[in-house]
């Protein structure tokens, strides 16, 4: 079933959003029709419980065609309008200064917005944003944080999938890991690859 108020709210808090390069910072992030029907499909499409009905979305874009702003604007609902206390939304790419990417757009983006700059705190040596009225964060991986468990994951931003050497990462952040979460999402975002038997080309696949 379709919920038109939650697509609408996300779509909205993503809107509230400012552009962060070149001629287009300070720019509303206004969606594209094709970046709107994702994000409306993802959150707006729940279970009779009301909680989203998916839990992975894949999406493949050519390069310069906005990755990083829309995987940075969903990075920020997760952490702060996805009314989940204690959320933990992680940033994993194929090395932490790819994941790094996105993070320092979501950066610029709360920079921009008043509302966003008085309730987050970003502790940069660590890559973190901290939202302090839920006690959540958004915060990139390191490259050996694969080995950590524990997590307790209610989102996950997955940039540039295709680079992913093996599928230990993937795995270890997207099985097990957001079990105690009612509705995490594992965002995948990603410009096309070539390897047929890559952790990307599965996704792919489905």
């Amino acid at each position: 079933m379709f919920d038109e108020e939650k697509a609408k709210r996300t779509v909205d808090f993503i809107g509230c959003l400012k552009h962060t390069k070149g001629k287009w910072r300070g720019q509303p992030f206004d969606l594209l029709p094709w970046q709107e029907a994702i994000i409306r499909d993802v959150f707006g499409t729940v279970k009779e419980n009301g909680y989203r009905q998916y839990n992975t979305a894949y999406v493949e874009i050519p390069k310069k065609n906005g990755k990083s702003e829309l995987a940075a604007g969903v990075a920020l609902y997760m952490t702060c309008g996805d009314n989940e206390w204690g959320a933990e939304v992680y940033g994993c790419a194929s090395d932490r200064q790819q994941a790094s990417i996105v993070f320092d757009v979501a950066v610029d983006m709360v920079e921009q917005c008043p509302a966003l700059k008085k309730r987050i705190k970003p502790v940069m040596s660590v890559k973190r944003l901290v939202y302090k009225p839920t006690n959540s964060f958004y915060q990139v991986l390191s490259a050996e944080a694969y080995t950590k468990h524990g997590l307790n994951v209610h989102a996950v931003i997955f940039d540039e999938l295709h680079s992913q050497p093996n599928r230990e990462l993937f795995d270890v952040m997207t099985k097990g890991s957001g079990d105690a979460r009612t509705q995490p999402l594992f965002f995948l975002i990603t410009t096309a690859g070539t390897d047929r038997h890559s952790v990307c080309f599965e996704q792919h696949q489905k």
